[in-house]
Order: C-alpha cells, then structure tokens, then sequence
C-alpha cells in the first residue's frame, strides 16, 4: 500500500537493543504511526582517522564525500544512539574530528529523504485497529493536510489548582464538570478524578490532530498534568492512548512543552506572534474583541474574576459551563479567523520544521542545505567546531536622515535584498572554499565559484515559489517563504551555526551596503532629485512641491530605470547577472523626518508618511509611539493629531493647550493606561524596579502583560488604583516629549502657556 501523509509528531529511542524511530502522521482519512527500525545513528570521521578509535561503530564505510576543505571522510553506523553518543565524546576528547555527530538521527532521517511536512510511505500494513506501517520506503512529497483541532479551557480554583470544569470543542463540543445533579449543556461529574477521566475519553473519541488553547501549555495542560498526577491518573492524551509527557521548554525559561503522541499543541497567543498577528494585549478578552468582535462572558480580570468562577462554581454551575465552553470556542474561531493552521503548514513544507516548532532558522538552514551538500559530495563540521575572527559583523547601511517635513516623496524598496544579493553573487558556504576557476568577485573583494554552488539555488527556488504564491493569492505561503529567504542572512552570521563564516556574512552586508550607497548617488545624480534617509533596503527620494500629479508615475518610470541600470552596472563592473529588483512602494503626499530625542541629526528607523486615498491623508507611522504598545493612547492620539495638523497647516498650540486642559479635567483618563509584557519573574527585579514592575509586584501573582497607570502614590494596576491620576506625570512624560520632537524644545511651554498660534 501506498499511504501519503503529513508529519505530526515524531520519536526516536533506543528500544530492545536497537534505535526505532516512530512518525505519528496524517493521511487522507486517518493518521498513521510509521515505525522504523533500520535505520542507524550515524556520523562522519576522517577516512585517516585510525580503526582502533571508531571500534564501537557497527560499520565503517568508506565514502565517496570529503570534508568542505577536501579531506575524504568515512560514515560510522551504530546500533544504538547511546553507542553514537559515547564514541562522538570518546574521540572529541581525544581531539579526533568529527563531522556532523551534533545532527539528531530523526532530523538526519528525515533530511535525507527530503520529509518536510509531507512525504509517500510504501509498504506492507500491520496488523491493529490503528493504522501502521513498519520500515516502509519513505520519501518526501507534497501534501496539504486537512487536520481536526480540539480546543479545550479549564476553570480552577485559583488557590488550590482543583479543576472545576474542563471544556472542549472539535467534532464536538463537551464540558465535564464537578456536580451532584443534572447541569444544563455540560456533563455532571461526580469527583474531580472522574472529570479528567472522562475528559481523556473524550480526547480519544474525537481523536484530534491538535490540540490548541490561550496559554495552553503554561496553564491548561500544564494543570492537567499536575492534577491527573496527584490523582494517579495516567496523562494519556496521546494516540492509541499513549502517554504524554510534560518537559521544561529548551527554548524559553520557565516555559512548559507538552510530547504528545500523534498530536502537535498549539498554544494559539504564541502561535498569533509566531505568524506575525501583532495586539496590543493578548489576553483572549482582548483579541477575541480585535479579531471576532466579540468579548468574553467574563471581563473581569485579577480577584474580582476568581471570586466570580468561584461564585458560580457553588451556586450556578450552568452558567460555569456556558463561560468555559464560550472560552474554547473563541479559542478555535481565533485560530481559524487568523488561518494559523495555513500558515504553519506552508511554513513547515518550506522550512521542514515540526508543525508547533517556532523560529529555529538555523536548523531549518540545515534542513535545506545539507541533503543537497551531501549529493554534492561534501559533510559539514560541527557547531561546535565553529570558529570566529572576534570581529563584530556589519550592520545593513543606514543615511543619515534629513530632518523635516517635506512633500511629494518617493518610497523605494529592494525585494529581498540579501536573497538577491546571494543570487547575484553566487554566495554560497561551499562556493566560497570550492577550487572552482570559474569565480565572481562581489565588491567587498570576495569571490565565489560560479557553478560548484547550492545556496543560491535554493533561494532561486524560493523566489519562484513565493511568486507563484503571490500570484495564486496563497498569503500563508508567501509570508512562509519571505520569512525563510530573509532568515538565510542572518543564520550565516551567527556562530551557532555550522557554516558560520564571517566572509560570507561580510560578503552580504557590505554588499548591500554598496548597493543602496551606489543607488542613492545615481539618483541623485541623474534624476537631481535628494535623497532625504536610506535604510538598509529602502530609499526615500524628494521630488517636492507641486510634483503630486505625477509622482506616481515617476516612481514607476524611476524603479524600472534603477533596475535596468543595477543589471548593466553588475555585468560591467562584476561579471554579475543581477537578480536585485528595486520596487516603488508608495507616494507619501507628505513625509516626516523627526529629530533625535535629546540629541543631534535625525532619528534613525523614525518617520511619518501620508498617502492621499479619496481625497483624505492616512497616515502611516514608523518606529514612532503611535505604533508602540507600550505607549498610552493619550500619547498616540496626540503624536497622530499633530502630525496631521502639521501636514495640512492647521493650528497646534490651540490643539496643545486643549488637551492638556481636558487632560488636568480628567477628561482622558482612560486613555492613561499603559499596557507592558513582564519579560522575567516581579521578584528578579532587584536593583532597578521599572513601573511595569511596581505595578505588577501590587498584583500578589504573576502576569505576563500588566495594565497599570501612574497616580500620585506612584504605578498601581489599572484594577487596583486606589490613588488620583498624577497628571503632571502624563504631560512630561507623554504629551511633553513627542511635542518636542515634532516642533522643537521651547513650542510644548510656549504652547501651554497660551501664546500665539504657530502659524497665526
């Protein structure tokens, strides 16, 4: 049989004498565990590296593959990872080289035969009511699963962790709940024991392929654990009732991952930021407002919404029920609002990440590039025989911005800049040590092998398949792709990972640098047109008063015109066949450059466009307060007002003093509020103690995102301020510093001190 299926989970151990790996994947209509059990955990050793060292190996065979500076390498096979691991120690403390012996023997199964998210299994079924197959030939395919979700909430005694209720909807929708009779839409449960045992049946009927919930890892599943622990209850939430495990997060402090047999846990806040869904808050009563127009039953946060669940508990366990389910549901409708599911798929095909993996660039790089090295006859080194100059890495290139307020100006972005320039340049890991003659020089010097290359071609095929996406309106597989390409640059320049070089790096940033230099003076030059701020891949170009009609067109005109003179310029100057495409972004029908708060020249990655739609000005802001969360909204309100008036001309002190007056009226107090992550634990503040943090120590109990305001006893919660607003606070600390940048240091007195107008 030939099954076609989507990775979920994956499992490797050493079992009876032997390592086996298990995949837990979907198919079509069912999921499938796949076992293998031939496959050895292997790495490479130099072909002189002398027999008596490499005896543990079940099999050493010569290769025809050699290390990236030429030496020819020999594969050690091994029975168990256990023996890998301890031969891998034995010769590095001897200073023997190996290569390749950090590479997880799952992950190197599954780059070998190309599985990224999808692959064909063929083989002979086994025997069971579950499907699975036993050393199938496996090899990697294109596959979009349609995976079932479960969403589940659970409500708990704040002091003591008891689960009340727990809820969950998928195929469909349950809630177990503690209760001595008959409660209206949920199911009554005579102990907390028989909550989570019903529960775990549950999970096993509706059979999901995800489990997802708001900070599901950290409270739900992590509650779940404990409790079913205390309880003696097995944790078996995996398919074919395995157990599943709780593990401290690798990747974050004080942070829970859940193993899971069979089934990916999305934690669905982290999965928002993951696919670049940005709020202010994300607690779930504030995104399900910003994304579903809808709030919770409960709004209440802190003590006053504990004693409501435990009023409930004790006199209405109906209503208990409906909050509970009402809160998995919001959950799920997020999730599919957002099309996170999309999203992680198209990323996970791309990338050959897990599902619930987020970030790891380095070894999605490795995923990559390291099956195509190998056919191409070469075995990397290991990380941690990386090795560094000590010099630190260039940053992209930044102009110094003009101050100001100008009108008619141009914005100009190069699409995939450092992608580009890797295809340009033909720069490359392997091409940068090949013996090939045929080379390209880039202009910080280096050079590259033309043809003996791998990295530029897989971003070719990026570019193709980000396109492609474009065209066929696939926004998860576009966004996928970008964050892949752009993430390629920035792997080359740390040190973790194994084809870490500082010329390759350099080669990069230097070159961008050149080129933005380079095409910021031919603008100049031949449009006389000035180029008021660049940076690193975008250029902001004046062409002034009275150019409105046809600025649009001259951008267009201007970008094809760059480009055409970019793919000479590389040709004559670098032998180079030029992928660099600058685009035209937008027309600003009035642009703003600010100053440097408290300092000299202009505030670099700061500016203020206004693009005419309709005959109205929306403005778009950058590195200012209006798009910073930790700002009030008095603060945004009032820099955006300004702006806007300064474009158009109209009066500012009067705008000025105004608020300041509705603001000392306490007309504004609910703009007032600051909202602020708490990054680390209250009690690890010790020497310096941010407001965020007074604030959040006056809670008694952690939170991950305080509200608070700042009153005349200092920063209180904005649920628990028992003191008046300190007013003079807000206009030095919010209004006084954006009216500075915006008009200069003496306009914010002269203003509320009710002198004349700006522009009487």
């Amino acid at each position: 049989m030939i099954e076609h299926c989507f990775l979920l989970t994956h499992s490797g151990r050493d079992t009876g004498g032997r390592f086996v790996i298990t995949l837990w994947a979907k198919t079509a209509d069912s999921p499938i565990a796949v076992v293998i059990d031939n496959y050895y955990p292997r790495f490479f050793v130099l072909h002189e590296t002398d027999r008596a060292h490499t005896g543990a190996a079940r099999e050493r065979r010569a290769l025809p593959m050699k290390t990236m500076d030429g030496r020819p390498v020999d594969c050690l096979y091994f029975t168990t990872l256990r023996e890998a691991r301890d031969c891998s120690a034995m010769l590095r403390a001897r200073n023997i080289a190996v290569f390749e012996s950090d590479i997880a023997t799952v992950d190197r199964f599954l780059m070998e035969h190309f599985v990224r998210g999808g692959f064909s299994c063929e083989g002979e079924r086994m025997p069971g009511t579950v499907k699975r197959m036993r050393n199938p030939r496996i090899r990697g395919a294109d596959v979009t699963p349609t995976l079932t979700v479960l969403s589940l909430d659970i409500e708990t005694n704040a002091a003591t962790n008891e689960i009340y209720s727990i809820a969950c909807t998928g195929t469909t929708d349950a809630v177990f709940i503690i209760g001595d009779a008959a409660i209206d839409g949920a199911t009554a449960c005579k102990d907390e024991a028989d909550v989570l045992r019903r529960f775990y049946a549950h999970v096993a009927a509706d059979d999901p392929d995800a489990i997802i919930g708001w900070n599901v890892k950290d409270f739900d599943l992590r509650i779940i654990h404990d409790r079913s622990q205390a309880l003696g209850i097995p944790f078996s939430l995996g398919r074919d009732y395995r157990t599943a495990r709780m593990a401290p997060d690798t990747r974050k402090n004080d942070r829970w991952d859940f193993i899971i047999p069979g089934r990916i846990v999305l934690d669905v806040p982290e999965m928002l930021r993951a696919t670049f869904h940005t709020y202010d808050e994300y607690s779930l009563n504030f995104v399900a407002h910003a994304v579903l127009g809808r709030e919770k039953l409960i709004t209440g946060e802190g003590d006053d919404k504990i004693a409501e669940i435990n009023r409930m508990f004790a006199e209405d366990k109906a209503s208990l029920a409906k909050y509970n389910l009402e809160d998995a549901r919001l959950t799920k409708e997020i999730l599919d609002t957002a099309a996170i599911l999309p999203d992680l798929i198209e990323r996970t095909k791309r990338s050959g990440h897990m599902l619930d993996r987020l970030g790891g660039s380095i070894a999605a790089f490795d995923n990559l590039y390291l099956p195509l090295l190998h056919r191409a006859g070469f075995v990397a080194i290991d990380k941690a025989d990386v090795r560094t100059d000590g010099k630190g890495l260039p940053g992209g290139y930044v102009l110094e911005p003009a101050t100001g307020i100008y009108e008619n100006v141009l914005v100009f972005d190069f699409k995939s800049l450092y992608p580009s320039i890797i295809m340009s340049f033909c720069i490359d890991p392997l091409g940068l040590i090949s013996p090939e003659k045929d080379r390209i020089n880039n202009p910080t010097g280096t050079s590259f092998a033309r043809s003996e290359t791998i990295l530029p071609n897989v971003v070719r095929e990026l570019m193709k398949a980000r396109q492609g996406a474009k065209d066929t309106g696939n926004a998860p597989l576009s966004q996928a792709i970008k964050i892949l390409m752009n993430s390629l640059y920035g792997v080359l320049g740390t040190t973790n990972c194994r084809f870490f070089s500082p010329e390759l790096s350099r080669s990069i940033t230097l070159t961008g640098q050149f080129i933005l230099r380079e095409t910021a003076s031919h603008i100049e030059a031949v449009y006389h047109a000035r180029v008021l701020y660049g940076d690193t891949d975008s250029l902001f170009v004046l062409l002034g008063p009275g150019t409105e009609a046809h600025a649009e067109a001259d951008g267009h005109r201007i970008a094809g015109e760059i480009n055409a003179w970019l793919t000479e310029m590389l040709r004559e100057r670098f032998g180079a066949d030029s992928a660099l495409e600058l685009e035209f972004e937008s027309h600003n029908r009035h642009f703003l450059l600010p100053a440097a708060r408290g300092g000299e020249g202009g505030s670099k990655k700061h500016y203020c466009g206004a693009v005419e739609k309709d005959g109205k000005l929306i403005l778009s802001f950058t590195g200012m307060e209006s798009v910073r969360s930790d700002w009030t909204d008095l603060a945004k309100d009032f820099q955006q007002e300004l702006v806007l008036r300064l474009f158009t001309k109209r009066s500012i002190e009067g705008y000025i003093l105004s608020v300041v007056r509705e603001l000392r009226k306490g007309a504004l107090d609910a703009k007032l509020i600051y909202r602020k992550r708490i990054r680390k634990g209250a009690d690890e503040y010790t020497k310096i103690m941010p407001p965020h943090v007074v604030a959040a120590k006056l809670l008694g109990k952690p939170v991950r995102v305080i509200r608070y305001c700042i009153t005349v006893k200092g920063p209180q919660p904005v649920d628990r301020r028992t003191a008046p607003f300190d007013y003079d606070h807000y206009v030095e600390k919010q209004l006084r510093p954006i009216a500075e940048t915006l008009l200069g240091h003496e306009a914010f007195d002269k203003a509320v001190s009710e002198q004349g107008d700006l522009f009487a």
